[in-house]
């Protein structure tokens, strides 16, 4: 992916808000006026009128990026005037265009929009609901005949902003000779434009041409006309998005300081559970869609015409929704005012019906999405790409100075060589018996702790090589091992224990002697984990637990356990909290399977009954538990926010559907559709926080968005997929129809909607730390 340049984004997003703020925006956008001349050719001067043109056609050369920082900042501040309309459409029509017919005449107008010296739209739409220039013809189309060296132009363009107040605008139009594009200078006779207001009070028209006879000179091309629009139109709507994002962030600020400040029954509207869980998600869609946003921008430069296409389809989908729900809620936050003229919501509100509406909504975007973007690969299929051939793979390397995709390819062949292939996306978790062989094989081969630095037996990766070791990984189907040792406990000891306990407990995660399980949850603390009751008593050189731990993931397979226990009363609740480890062969350790809704013993209640653990067993200081614990839950909850479960959930799903004919069921489809967007909007949002991850930056509070979208996405997905298995989705979860598990991916994200802190407090968490909600 093509990455910005960041600090050169921020100084443009900072020069822009500062640019924007010196006028008052939203009264300016009340007086419906056109566009003021004098204002745009200020807007010229900062150069934002050709932000994304080249140098050489008059422009900045700074890219889509920039162009994008800008776009959102005028949605935050309600700018009036047509950014996408009069910058972007016709800039990036005529920058794409290469034909030597009229290529002066593009050359000077192009120069002359950068300038702000002329204000040009783009009129290219012949019927409602059109998507892509020359997709519909019939009484509207536009045609052009020659005659008498001058061309004659007859038709009709729909839905053309800016209606008045141009210099004029560029026309398609169809002829003998193929799609061709002139510029139609307004006032020219034949041409009527009858104006009707958007919701924002921005002016568009109905463009008629009757007998419009345009000079030689009007001609601006002959060639790759259909395509220069098309890719216009989807440059547009990022931009649309970039703007829908802004105003959709800045109505929500202002409606969570509302909310701080405005009383109900003697206490402040922030302080209701029901309306900051509304704020969340509506927080929630504006980040899918920034973060969709950013995924196809880094990825114009590489992607060709269909993928280009199918991610504009996908943001300016998430982004219109975004904006409609974000601007709806902050009406219904501020109630009555909020309805009312005055309350700037009506502006962010009427500004998101117009931008969510022009150059397709929602709907139509999710249906193109889904016609234009491929279908999943079945696993065998993705499994197929390379050979299988037997070879020996080096159990130690400079694995960070491979390429990347050296590496993962390596890892791909290590996988199929040597991974089960009965064992391959098993839907529930496999018991330490099923899943160890493969544990030794990994451990022999040196590749047992990825993450680990080399000198305790890891292979020392950086966070990048990380991330594509997980991502490899689970996208070919390898079960999670009990790895808490490896992915929670090893970490901890390396960055908080003592030489002593990391020469006597590492060797044993390495090898498997040693299976290690989490002991946090406990019956009345689950997500509030820090009313936590079981007890250990100082006694000498030993502690004495007592109480009990639920939850624990095959704590029944476990040799040792690593707990958080209560070793102070007196204090509050997370200061006196210790982190212990418990060999569970000692006297005193019961334990209990817990046979979960899908049949399966997938978690255990562990029991202590006085136990004695040598006081050696503490890691860091006593009473210092919960800054430890702390540590593990961010890496948790990203992991938790794979998108694999999802995309995993989608394969099933297409192969069912496929099997039944169900892909021509137009309201199975349109579900279908609008999934794979949760699901590919998803993996944007990963995108971002596995960045973080890749460049050792530590996990912000925002990854509790992350948790909650890829598990409720990944309920929704199974949800359609017992759908689409019909008497099968009935059946018990260990029975298959063909290959597929049909209530495995909804029972499953049932329970990861619970684990690692619910969702629900995922939402509290993000409405005090993040959103500042009083009383969250």
């Amino acid at each position: 992916m093509s990455q910005p340049d960041t600090a050169m984004i921020d100084a443009i997003r900072d020069s822009a808000r500062d640019f924007l703020q010196r006028r008052d925006q939203k009264q300016r956008k009340r007086q419906d006026a056109p566009p003021d001349r004098d204002y745009w050719r200020e807007i010229a001067e900062v150069g934002w009128l050709g932000m994304a043109v080249p140098e050489s056609l008059g422009g900045l050369d700074l890219g889509w990026h920039a162009m994008a920082a800008v776009m959102e900042e005028a949605g935050r501040a309600q700018l009036p005037e047509p950014l996408v309309a009069c910058a972007v459409l016709p800039s990036a029509v005529l920058a794409r265009l290469d034909d030597d017919a009229g290529a002066q005449a593009r050359r000077q107008l192009l120069q002359d929009i950068c300038a702000g010296q002329r204000i040009v739209g783009l009129a290219w739409q012949e019927t409602d609901g059109q998507l892509e220039a020359g997709e519909a013809t019939g009484a509207f189309g536009a045609s052009v005949t020659l005659r008498e060296g001058a061309y004659v132009l007859n038709g009709e363009k729909r839905h053309v902003i800016p209606g008045d107040g141009v210099d004029g605008w560029l026309v398609s139009a169809d002829g003998e000779q193929g799609p061709a594009l002139f510029y139609v200078a307004a006032g020219t006779p034949g041409v009527t434009a009858a104006v009707y207001r958007r919701a924002d009070g921005a002016r568009a028209c109905h463009l008629s041409l009757e007998s419009a006879t345009l000079p030689p000179q009007a001609l601006l091309a002959r060639q790759g006309v259909l395509d220069a629009i098309d890719a216009a139109l989807d440059l547009g709507r990022l931009m649309q998005a970039a703007e829908l994002t802004g105003a959709a962030r800045q109505v929500l600020a202002d409606s969570v300081a509302y909310l701080n400040t405005r009383q109900q029954f003697g206490k402040p509207l922030a302080s209701f559970q029901a309306l900051q869980h509304r704020l969340v998600d509506a927080v929630m869609q504006v980040e899918l869609a920034a973060n969709s946003l950013l995924n196809a921008l880094n990825g114009l430069a590489h992607a060709d015409n269909v993928a280009t296409r199918a991610a504009a389809s996908r943001v300016k989908a998430r982004a219109a929704r975004a904006g409609l729900e974000a601007a709806r809620l902050a009406v219904q936050l501020h109630g009555a005012i909020g309805y009312t003229d005055e309350c700037d919501v009506s502006l962010y509100f009427r500004s998101a019906l117009h931008l969510a509406a022009w150059l397709g909504n929602a709907t139509a975007h999710r249906q193109r999405f889904g016609a234009l973007a491929p279908a999943p690969a079945a696993p065998d299929e993705d499994a197929a790409q390379d050979s299988t051939a037997a070879e020996d793979f080096p159990r130690q390397a400079d694995w960070n100075a491979m390429p990347e995709a050296e590496f993962r390819a390596m890892l791909r062949r290590f996988f199929r060589a040597h991974y089960p292939a009965h064992l391959r996306h098993v839907p529930w978790r496999l018991h330490w018996d099923e899943i160890k062989d493969w544990y030794y094989t990994l451990s022999r081969q040196g590749w047992i702790a990825p993450s680990w630095p080399r000198e305790h037996g890891g292979m020392a990766l950086s966070p990048a090589r990380l991330i594509a070791y997980i991502e490899e990984a689970e996208r070919y189907g390898v079960a999670r091992a009990p790895d808490q040792g490896l992915v929670m406990l090893g970490p901890i000891l390396l960055r908080y224990g003592t030489q002593a306990q990391r020469d006597r407990f590492l060797p044993g995660i390495l090898s498997g002697q040693d299976v290690w399980a989490q002991g946090y949850s406990e019956p009345n603390a689950g997500s509030d984990l820090a009313a936590l009751r079981c007890e250990a008593v100082v006694d000498g050189d030993d502690l004495i637990v007592t109480g009990q731990k639920t939850w624990s993931t095959l704590a029944q397979d476990a040799t040792h356990m690593f707990m958080l226990v209560r070793t102070d009363k007196t204090v509050k609740k997370q200061a006196g909290i210790s982190f212990l480890l418990v060999d569970l062969r000692s006297p005193g350790v019961s334990r209990r399977p817990i046979r979960t809704l899908s049949g399966h013993e997938e978690f255990c209640e562990v029991f202590f009954d006085q136990v004695r653990v040598p006081r050696d067993n503490l890691v860091g200081e006593l009473n210092a538990g919960w800054g430890i614990a702390k540590a593990l839950l961010g890496f948790e909850r990203l992991f938790s926010g794979s998108p694999k479960h999802a995309n995993h959930a989608l394969q099933q799903i297409f192969g069912v559907a496929r099997q039944r004919g169900l892909l021509a069921d137009a309201a199975f489809a349109d579900r279908l559709a609008e999934l794979r967007l949760d699901a590919a909007d998803l993996t944007a949002m990963y995108e971002v926080f596995a960045d973080m991850a890749r460049a050792g930056r530590p996990l912000p509070p925002e990854l509790s968005l992350l948790k909650i979208w890829a598990t409720e996405t990944h309920e929704r997905l199974g949800a359609l997929l017992i759908q689409a298995t019909d008497e099968y989705g009935g059946a018990a979860m260990e029975e298959s129809h063909g290959r597929v598990h049909a209530l495995a991916p909804y029972i499953n994200a049932l329970a990861a909607t619970i684990f690692s802190g619910t969702n629900e407090i995922q939402r509290n968490i993000y409405a005090k730390q993040v959103l500042g909600l009083q009383g969250a």
